[in-house]
């Protein structure tokens, strides 16, 4: 298997709904549409801002259905299949492999949770021969799932007993850790970033990619970071790293739904969150969008 190296800006992508919650197929076209246009290097499908556990397992066959066949080769996408059951999770992922998905992605099961490392290698294993050879990642977002075992361990096992696995979707603080994560390695895997306020953070440690929510309306900000990085400019990378400070602060005092209000204003209704996420009054969203105006945002939205 040879891993696709994903450089820049992978975007998490929504899982649009109507007004009474229910899917929304339609809307994909015009957010994919949209991720090429901006260039972005990949997208992540029916992840956590996809909203994945409140999904049912056939909505979520469909919204990897219609990411793949809007994106029709022009990007590439990664499907999530995290699931609390192995089970689902390898329905999900052969699924997503028939469907085209450019590789697949799992996260650790976080209800009953995996006590030791080699227990989550054990669950991720049994997903991976679903997979049909595609690569096959793992979703490490301890701050959702409870699960915060040593990843370079985790690494070591899979690099040795999982031919097709690909590298970790890594949402921590833990820069350390992603460092040794890469190290190990090599040449074999891909460590992507997920913590889209120390993007510059990850880049000094070794990151080619991250995997973000904010990126989908604030492209322009991490753009600059990774251009202004990769020149050696580190005072204007650090600019646009505080100006994606702002912006998260800001959004953070909404609330979840926040992060498709913010869509809205880059110019894509993908409808509310599913509930138990609440919704933004107009009234809300309005201070939102002034908010923004007055933190200097709107030139960088959309």
């Amino acid at each position: 298997m040879t891993t696709r190296i994903f450089k820049g800006l992978v975007a998490a992508s929504y899982t649009p709904m109507h007004e009474d919650e229910s899917i929304a197929p339609e809307v994909i076209a015009p957010l994919v549409d949209y991720a090429v246009r901006q260039r972005f290097a990949g997208l992540f499908a029916i992840g956590s801002t996809g909203e994945f556990p409140s999904l049912t397992m056939q909505e979520r066959k469909t919204v990897a259905e219609v990411y793949i066949r809007e994106a029709a080769g022009r990007i590439p996408v990664i499907v999530n299949v995290g699931s609390c059951s192995f089970r689902e999770s390898a329905e999900l992922a052969a699924h997503a492999a028939a469907a085209g998905a450019d590789a697949i992605c799992a996260i650790a099961p976080f209800y009953f949770r995996p006590e030791t490392v080699r227990d989550l290698a054990e669950f991720i294993k049994r997903i991976a021969p679903a997979c049909d050879g595609r690569p096959l990642y793992l979703y490490h977002a301890p701050g959702i799932t409870g699960v915060n075992l040593p990843m370079s361990e985790f690494v070591k096992i899979m690099l040795d007993e999982v031919p097709n696995f690909a590298g970790i979707k890594f949402t921590n603080e833990n820069l350390c850790e992603f460092e040794r994560c890469a190290a190990l390695g090599k040449d074999r895997i891909q460590m992507m970033f997920g913590r889209d306020e120390m993007l510059l953070g990850a880049l000094a440690m070794g990151a080619q990619a991250g995997v973000g929510t904010t990126f989908n309306y604030l492209p322009k900000i991490y753009r600059g970071v990774i251009d202004a990085f990769e020149a050696g400019d580190m005072e204007k990378a650090r600019s646009f790293m505080e100006l994606s400070h702002r912006a998260v602060a800001i959004s953070a005092r909404y609330g979840l739904a926040s992060i498709k209000v913010f869509m809205k204003f880059a110019g894509i209704d993908a409808g509310p969150m599913r509930s138990p996420v609440g919704r933004l009054s107009a009234e809300q969203e309005n201070r939102f969008r002034r908010e923004l105006s007055l933190a200097g945002l709107d030139g960088y939205i959309g």
